[in-house]
């Protein structure tokens, strides 16, 4: 029987799955000041055999470079390649993106300069991230101990990696990222989720950049994130280890859980447009989300996006000029 190990590194999971034939290790864990020596400490100074990560945000492939360098492989889906080999460069770009974004959304001028003076912020942090000097204070109400770092590395792909990993199965579930995966343990029903499935929440898809492709840039994040709950939705899963909070046993609940609150919060996006008429992305969301929208701008308008393309998908909404009509059933 296959054993897990959970190592807590502060808000993130990691999980090393000894096979029976080798230890797989899922996620690369965050690089904070201290987090690979306390990840080795638990480990007791084994590396593991391969190292998967189910997608390229910072949290869970920052580390992906120290594996590298003690000899150990590092997987990660191919359309989160570009994330690891150029992280500040790749962040730098799809701020730029959300940047002519912003122009076409219908924001009103002193939201809309909010809102650019938040991507300046975020262009100083995706800087930041890639500065090898002294880990930087994580500032008021952070998540880890330090600021994150991600140094640059060249993953290898999840299928050539798949000899390695036992009978733990890798899945493609494109959705919170373009390249995002889970790891299946079919034998004892386990999933390893990642940021797929959490505990006691729903994850939003961001807004965010479709790899190599720079017109019709956007990664239609949300469409993607359901379909791929329906994919894991179709399997029997006794326990769920995900990439933050507690491991938990009513899989099959928690993502009937999300799903409902998807499609609740589609309805609600749907009939706000009926009855208010046609808007703007913007405008709708100031109308679903009147005294949230100024203070978590860019949550918010990711989260409306997302349902007007689920909506536009099933043949509900149309876009025209800039702006979203309701469509009768």
């Amino acid at each position: 029987m296959p054993v897990v190990q959970r190592v807590a590194l502060a808000y993130n999971n990691v999980y090393v799955v000894d096979t029976g034939g080798g230890r797989v290790m899922v996620d690369t864990g965050p690089d904070y000041l201290g987090a690979f020596e306390a990840l080795d400490r638990a480990l007791e100074g084994r590396s593991p055999d391969v190292v998967l990560a189910t997608h390229g945000h910072v949290d869970h492939a920052g580390l992906g470079a120290r594996w590298q360098a003690r000899g150990v492989p590092v997987s990660l889906g191919a359309a989160d390649h570009e994330l690891a080999a150029g992280p500040s460069a790749a962040y730098l770009r799809e701020v730029a993106l959300l940047e002519a974004y912003l122009d076409g959304a219908g924001a009103p001028a002193e939201i809309a300069a909010e809102a650019l003076a938040g991507l300046e912020r975020r262009k100083a942090w995706a800087r930041a991230i890639a500065t090898h000097g002294a880990y930087q204070p994580s500032g008021r109400g952070g998540r880890w101990p330090t600021a994150l770092r991600y140094d640059a590395f060249e993953p290898s792909t999840i299928g050539e990696q798949s000899g390695r990993l036992g009978p733990l199965q890798a899945v493609a579930c494109p959705g919170h990222t373009p390249g995002n995966v889970v790891l299946v343990e079919p034998g004892e029903g386990w999933l390893f989720s990642g940021d797929q499935l959490l505990p006691e929440m729903t994850p939003t898809p961001a807004l965010q950049r479709a790899p190599g492709r720079e017109e019709a840039w956007r990664f239609r994040s949300l469409p993607a994130f359901v379909a791929s709950l329906h994919t894991i939705g179709g399997r029997a899963f006794t326990r769920c280890y995900p990439g933050h909070g507690e491991p938990f046993d009513d899989v099959a609940g928690a993502i009937a859980a999300n799903l409902a609150a998807i499609e609740a919060r589609n309805e609600k996006t749907w009939q706000e447009l009926r009855d208010g008429g046609p808007a703007t992305v913007a405008a709708l969301s100031e109308q679903l989300y009147p005294r949230a929208l100024r203070r978590r701008f860019w949550q918010i308008i990711s989260t409306v996006q997302g349902h007007l393309d689920l909506l536009e998908d099933d043949g509900r909404v149309r876009l025209d000029g800039g702006r979203y009509t309701a469509l009768e059933p």
